[in-house]
């Protein structure tokens, strides 16, 4: 199995959820809108065909988007969403989801680590910028321990340049 892939959504999202905490777990409103790209996998594969949800804090959803035949899609978050929001995407058996904190990233992928990441925040207490950083943590200690191997070879990029740096 190609881990290499799972450390770098984990990664991504680790550097989404760098940028500061909100208060508590109170949902954020912020005046601008989100243009989000990425890619759908599920386990590896790539998923051809289904529909994004874009669901804010309070459960509404506030954009929608079709996956392509090369499983990419492209959504834009209104202004008037309250972030978190939960990109959910329903790909035969499973769910996948991933979540966009705020409105700064342009790239996100939606695959079964980030599932992983999004579900291993809400069992620690809820979707926050604390509680991504700490599931994504956990997620790359996890697939270190599953591959026995104890690097992040494959990484591409430099993760202090993408989405603003950290902060």
């Amino acid at each position: 199995m190609n881990y290499s892939k799972y450390l770098v959504t984990a990664s991504v999202l680790l550097l989404l959820v760098g940028c500061g905490e909100n208060s508590g777990n109170k949902s954020q409103s912020v005046a601008s809108t989100a243009h989000i790209e990425g890619v759908v996998t599920d386990r590896d594969e790539p998923v051809t065909q289904g529909k994004i949800l874009a669901k804010d804090a309070g459960g509404q959803t506030v954009a929608t988007t079709d996956v392509s035949k090369d499983s990419k899609f492209a959504i834009t978050i209104p202004a008037t969403a309250h972030y978190p929001v939960v990109l959910e995407v329903t790909t035969g058996e499973s769910v996948l989801e991933a979540v966009v904190l705020d409105p700064m990233p342009a790239q996100l992928d939606i695959s079964t680590m980030s599932s992983l990441v999004v579900q291993s925040a809400r069992d620690i207490g809820g979707i926050t910028k604390t509680n991504m950083a700490q599931a994504a943590i956990n997620a790359i200690r996890q697939n270190k321990k599953a591959s026995g191997k104890s690097t992040s070879a494959g990484f591409k990029g430099d993760p202090t340049k993408q989405y603003g740096g950290w902060h």
